[in-house]
């Protein structure tokens, strides 16, 4: 039987859930079996049109004193769901899990000894296994996917690697709490929570990692990496850019090579559904990475006529362009 919580470790674990009926009890009990058991466990539902909240309720009646259980009134979405319960935590560290991910039995107390050992470090992260709908390992390693940097110093300090890609698995993330509540927390206006997190917390502070592979993270065809990931959803570019604002004062080459990729990302959101107002402003304000001023007027002149054909055929989706 696992100890209650308060004689556990100093750790609080949130575990998000989002029509996750089929998966949330998997994720508790890889809580629950924790070699370093967390202090408190709080489960979120955001507000689940299916049997999630009722699956998670029978879940705590069989394990009393395990966690706690809120239920947005209301899908308030990912990150606000995040600040609204972190508001509440006061563990010396904070790690969030979605509820169809799991950890792995020794993941907590890998991540302590890591962090413990590097009191300057913001955060930890690892590797992870990559499983399918039914648990099934597709990958033993994550960077299969999205390899790693060759060399422990874009491990550690991350902040230039970060522009060209993001291979750290959000569900790894262990964070000091002070420094996560110091910074913020997540950006609410945003709708996935780890990339903007990591650059921001990246340029002042250093990561530790192992490339031991401490959760699972599992991929569904419904999931928010393959419903909201995709090159022309405007949430998703307005989430890239976000994160490459945090640049605009970077040493050369990074401030040009960031402003490069946010002149890119700009046009590609007025040719996408994006309303014309929010894509104009993306414009407006990328418009130093663009290589001549005759780009600005004449991509300019294209949301123009882009936002002509909307405002004219206002239940017409735009295509977007190649």
């Amino acid at each position: 039987m696992a100890p209650a919580p308060d004689s556990g470790a100093d750790v609080t674990v949130l575990v998000v859930a989002y029509r996750h009926a089929e998966y949330v009890v998997e994720c508790l009990e890889s809580i629950r079996q924790q070699t370093a058991v967390p202090g408190r466990v709080i489960i979120a539902d955001d507000n689940s049109p299916d049997d999630t909240s009722a699956v998670i309720t029978a879940y705590l009646d069989a394990h009393p004193g395990f966690g706690e259980f809120r239920r947005n009134d209301e899908n308030i979405g990912l990150n606000r769901t995040l600040n609204k319960n972190l508001a509440t935590v006061s563990s010396r560290y904070f790690t969030y899990i979605s509820a169809d991910d799991v950890m792995r039995p020794q993941r907590i107390e890998r991540h302590l000894a890591l962090m413990e050992k590097a009191p300057d470090a913001a955060l930890a992260y690892s590797d992870a296994v990559v499983i399918d709908g039914e648990s099934a390992v597709l990958h033993e390693t994550s960077q299969t996917e999205f390899p790693w940097p060759a060399g422990p110093e874009d491990r550690e300090r991350p902040f230039a690697a970060l522009l060209h890609t993001n291979w750290v698995p959000a569900a790894s993330l262990f964070l000091r709490t002070e420094v996560l509540q110091g910074a913020g927390g997540y950006r609410a206006d945003l709708f996935y929570e780890d990339f903007e997190l990591l650059v921001r917390l990246s340029k002042h502070h250093r990561f530790v990692w192992t490339d031991e592979a401490l959760v699972g993270v599992r991929r569904l065809e419904t999931s928010l990496g393959a419903t909201g990931f995709a090159s022309t959803n405007p949430p998703f570019l307005v989430a890239l850019d976000a994160a490459l604002r945090h640049y605009a004062d970077a040493e050369e080459p990074l401030r040009g090579q960031a402003a490069s990729t946010r002149w890119e990302l700009a046009k590609r959101a007025y040719r996408s559904t994006m309303r014309p107002r929010e894509s104009l402003s993306l414009l407006w304000n990328a418009r130093k990475g663009a290589s001549r001023r005759a780009a600005v007027l004449r991509h300019l002149v294209a949301w123009a006529l882009e936002a002509g054909r909307s405002f004219a055929a206002p239940h017409v989706i735009s295509r977007a362009r190649s």
